[in-house]
């Protein structure tokens, strides 16, 4: 069985398709033999395999798991399940993998195990829980970046509040990694930051039927945790070589954002510092990310992108990204709670009326820094106008930072919609200067401030009209003629950047409504020009 079981792996490997075909379906056959999974087990852990048929056996007991380890499963297929004793001899040589000296099998047995771990503990694997607990704490750098692993998968899909007891021998396991900044890959430590969200998770879902239990375990495990996690906030983004910090970032803020929602009232004592230190973050990060994702013409690209992408141990790529839609994510959850209002607005002295705090002013103009197109963005489009479309549309299906940047205007909009549009106004005034100025100088880059300044308003544009409609006041709730003259007319008249020109049409259109009589005629002129012009860029023809 065993040979058998080599071939048909080595065969499912072939780039001669018929023969990759006999292979599978020969592999489909002998899973139907009781004893497969020992002899692929055996295939997994022979040296004299190959790595490549090595890791198909461990992708293969994967599969098998899933259709004949158990009737439980829910792809179970009809076929003899193994005996115990089998299981018992398939776990321990699985387990044996996480100590592999090749990253990528120890990856495959971690999968594997968790998925075993589904079925089969407590009550069949009890000690599969210990062993990898005791992996975490003297294994080495290696074993315990595996185990990990296996928490990760495991505890997100299967633990639950009937777990409390592991939960809370993993925790302080998992504090520790997480702190030893020398002791452990930037991965490892990420991934215990991931574990910790799972786990924060699941005592949130306990907070309806056992809220006594929460408001008791849930202060001091933040205290733990929430003060190593500010101090990853503070230290600036770092990425040369293998001390990067970029993921753990990442998973710590997604971490807060957990916390937030689910357990609210607890993480209140923690709101103002992560403001501060998020805040601080997007500052810093902006004009690198300016340089790295949109500007790519900027002589600081190179370095940008050096920064702001790390390959980290395990050769996966990590882009800032995910750190930035986490931030927006939180700061968007900080918008809608009551207790955080205060950063946000303010009532003037005097009048009583409430406006923009100076933090929502700032914030308002870093998200239109933020929401210019990226040039991999536009290198889409350019390919495909569907896609143009679609990102277009807000059910678009493409999530990143421009898209994080229109959730969060949404929210703000909701929560202090006058505030807003007052900071809004104001921001606009100071990146139209900065996109004049670029534009005088024939930067090449001006229309890409413009563009991102129309496209902030236009997102809350439903709102702002309604403002200016219910206003007892003649004063425009905010200036579009100055609007025109600064970005809508000059990008209308530039064809060479065909999605800004798009922009001012659909901007012109949004706000038809406040628009002046001349205005709203030249533009509905140009509109019917653009239509009709087949020789106008499709983005142009579409938007007009």
């Amino acid at each position: 069985m065993e040979r058998e079981a080599f071939e048909a792996l080595q065969g499912s490997l072939s780039p001669e398709t018929n023969l990759r075909m006999r292979s599978e379906l020969k592999l489909k056959q002998l899973e139907l033999d009781a004893g497969f999974s020992l002899a692929v087990s055996n295939v997994a852990l022979a040296e004299d395999a190959g790595l490549a048929v090595r890791q198909a056996a461990v992708v293969q007991l994967r599969g098998y798991v899933g259709r004949h380890w158990s009737i439980a499963s829910a792809r179970y297929e009809p076929g003899p399940i193994p005996d115990q004793d089998t299981k018992g001899h398939v776990r321990e040589r699985v387990f044996s993998l996480l100590s592999s000296n090749n990253g990528k099998l120890r990856t495959a047995a971690a999968a594997l195990i968790a998925a075993m771990a589904r079925y089969d503990w407590p009550d069949e694997w009890p000690q599969l829980f210990p062993q990898l607990v005791e992996l975490l704490r003297s294994g080495t750098q290696d074993q315990t970046h595996s185990a990990m692993r296996v928490f990760s998968e495991w505890v997100n899909s299967d633990m639950s509040e009937q777990h409390m007891e592991q939960i809370g021998t993993l925790l302080p396991e998992l504090r520790r990694i997480f702190v030893s900044a020398g002791g452990y890959a930037t991965s490892t430590r990420a991934m215990a930051v991931r574990v910790f969200s799972d786990c924060i998770e699941i005592i949130s879902n306990m907070s309806a039927a056992q809220n006594t239990f929460v408001d008791a375990h849930a202060p001091p495990i933040l205290k733990e945790w929430m003060e190593p996690i500010l101090e990853i906030f503070k230290q600036p983004v770092a990425n040369d070589g293998a001390n990067t910090n970029i993921s753990l970032k990442a998973e710590c803020v997604k971490a807060v954002v957990r916390a937030t929602q689910g357990i609210p009232k607890h993480m209140v004592p923690y709101n103002s510092a992560v403001l501060e230190t998020l805040w601080l973050q997007l500052c810093d990060i902006q004009e690198p990310f300016l340089h790295a994702f949109v500007y790519e013409n900027s002589e600081h690209n190179e370095s940008a992108t050096n920064l702001l992408v790390a390959y980290e141990e395990d050769g996966e790529a990590y882009s800032i990204d995910n750190y930035l839609l986490g931030i927006f994510e939180w700061l968007s959850n900080a918008a809608d709670t009551r207790s955080m209002h205060r950063f946000f607005v303010s009532k003037a002295e005097g009048s009583g009326k409430i406006g923009p705090t100076q933090f929502l002013s700032r914030l308002v103009s870093s998200l239109m820094s933020y929401a210019q197109i990226t040039a991999e963005m536009l290198e889409d489009w350019a390919d495909d106008m569907d896609l143009f479309v679609a990102d277009e549309d807000e059910e678009g299906y493409r999530f990143n930072v421009r898209v994080s940047v229109q959730e969060l205007l949404k929210v703000l909009d909701a929560s202090f919609p006058a505030a807003l549009t007052k900071a809004l106004s104001s921001a606009a005034q100071e990146q139209s200067q900065v996109a004049k100025q670029w534009r005088l100088e024939q930067n090449v880059n001006w229309w890409l401030a413009s563009e991102a300044i129309l496209w902030v308003i236009g997102t809350v544009s439903s709102g702002i009209i309604e403002q200016q409609e219910s206003s007892k006041s003649d004063t425009p709730v905010i200036e579009l003629g100055a609007l025109f003259d600064t970005d809508v007319w000059p990008l209308a008249q530039s064809s060479q950047y065909p999605f800004g020109q798009g922009r001012a049409f659909i901007f012109a259109s949004s706000f038809a409504r406040m628009l002046p009589a001349g205005i709203a005629a030249a533009f509905l002129d140009a509109c019917a020009k653009a239509v009709a012009d087949t020789q106008l860029h499709p983005a142009v023809r579409l938007s007009a």
